[in-house]
């Protein structure tokens, strides 16, 4: 058996071309406007190279400020983000922190991801079922484990809340203490917020909201569409589980199995009456043995749709399932479940960068899935681990020649050839 000889090379070749389309993204959606009001004479390193340095970090996966310094002589890495310079480790993480403390960059971000997609004329997925057509927005939290740490408000965990467009697009995160309530403090500014960005994207279509029963009176207000689950611990099961008998339409899909399906109006404090739809599972027999009492499972979520089928109402809301993913895919695979630094700012900002950075992802995802080049099944989206694997990770080398540089791309089964046609799509943008 042969065995390989192993030398070292200066020769540029690269292990994440895909650095340079994250690079153009980021020249469309105009980050460096986020910090363009802290810049100073005074620097080496522009505010504006340590927002697109960690933006590229974390677009490759690598979550902390120490990974910067295998990029300090890396010639590509500064030219892909457009960087004046490569920051140290220290200047990196001292500057950030400065710029955590900064509410303008905050607020900005955002604005950077709805002004990448206005540019890109992104057209937000539009779901049609019969009486309703629309756009829709899964509002949700989760945990960020940081257990055994001393992070500043970590408690049991970050709770960050996210709104996310079908696909998986953020237009909304914010990083929150573990302990607090979905209604906290400014709750409902962030939520507000993320309606007018929406707006400025999506200018006529109607808002589906499938979020948090707190909020109903808020989706109301707005008059925008909204469907949520209805809390059972504060009502006793067996009344629906009557109204399900007397008034629902009942269907066996096997023997011992029967659903009952239907809806009421009931009056709630604050926004009057609104629609209730249930769906009551009856089992009467379980793996071929008869139960001496049926066993029943209860669900019911709250609607101000009127003209949509109660099954089309169910099945919108099961569809929420798919907001987990889109979290799982954040904290699993950019690796942002444990977040960086003990200063909640700190985190908080470097969160709302991973958001954009996520939409940045999304939108090479999208890429894919309207070029025929790939053979890869058929979905409605790419997740973020085959984009980072299929083109952030993309080799390729450096040419010089006649006074031009060319960074040439291995094909990769398909992946090179989207990669490049995305790439000159983006460089006219």
């Amino acid at each position: 058996m042969n065995k390989w000889t192993l030398e070292l090379t200066s020769e540029p070749i690269i292990g994440n071309a895909g650095l340079a389309a994250v690079g153009e993204l980021m020249r469309i959606s105009d980050i460096d406007s986020a910090c363009i009001k802290r810049e100073s004479t005074n620097h080496q390193v522009a505010e504006k190279d340590i927002l697109r340095c960690l933006g590229g970090l974390i677009a490759i996966g690598k979550v902390g400020f120490d990974h910067v310094r295998q990029f300090k002589d890396n010639a590509f890495f500064a030219t892909a983000l457009g960087l004046g310079r490569v920051p140290s480790e220290a200047t990196l993480r001292q500057r950030f922190e400065s710029m955590s403390l900064d509410r303008r960059v905050h607020d900005a971000l955002p604005g950077c991801s709805l002004r990448m997609l206005r540019k890109l004329d992104f057209k937000p997925r539009i779901i049609d079922v019969p009486g309703f057509v629309g756009t829709r927005v899964d509002t949700d939290s989760t945990i960020l484990d940081n257990s055994n740490t001393k992070k500043e408000g970590v408690a049991t965990g970050y709770a960050p809340v996210g709104s996310f467009l079908d696909g998986g697009l953020v237009v909304g995160a914010k990083l929150c203490p573990g302990n607090h309530h979905p209604l906290h403090d400014g709750a409902l500014a962030y939520h507000e917020a993320v309606r007018l960005g929406l707006r400025k994207l999506v200018k006529h279509a109607r808002l589906l909201w499938v979020d948090d029963v707190a909020l109903m009176t808020a989706r109301q207000e707005a008059k925008d569409a909204f469907i949520t689950r209805h809390n059972l611990r504060k009502e006793s099961p067996e009344v629906l589980i009557a109204l399900a008998r007397q008034e629902g339409k009942p269907h066996s899909p096997r023997p011992g199995k029967t659903v009952y399906i239907g809806s009421t109006i009931r009056e709630r404090k604050g926004i009057g009456p609104v629609r209730l739809v249930y769906e009551v599972t009856e089992r009467t027999s379980k793996k071929g043995q008869a139960l001496l009492l049926p066993e029943h499972k209860v669900f019911s979520g709250w609607t101000n749709l009127v003209k949509v089928s109660d099954a089309d109402i169910l099945r919108l809301y099961r569809d929420r399932g798919t907001c987990e993913q889109y979290f799982a895919e954040i904290k699993s695979e950019l690796d942002l479940e444990r977040l960086p630094s003990g200063k909640f700012s700190v985190n908080e900002l470097y969160f709302g960068l991973g958001a954009l950075v996520t939409n940045m992802l999304r939108v090479m995802g999208e890429a894919l899935l309207d070029t025929g080049i790939i053979g890869l099944k058929k979905a409605t989206r790419r997740r973020l681990r085959t984009i980072m694997q299929g083109m952030m990770y993309l080799c390729g080398r450096l040419v010089s020649h006649a006074r031009s540089t060319v960074l040439k791309v291995v094909s990769n089964g398909g992946f090179g050839e989207a990669f490049v046609g995305m790439y000159r799509r983006l460089a006219t943008a």
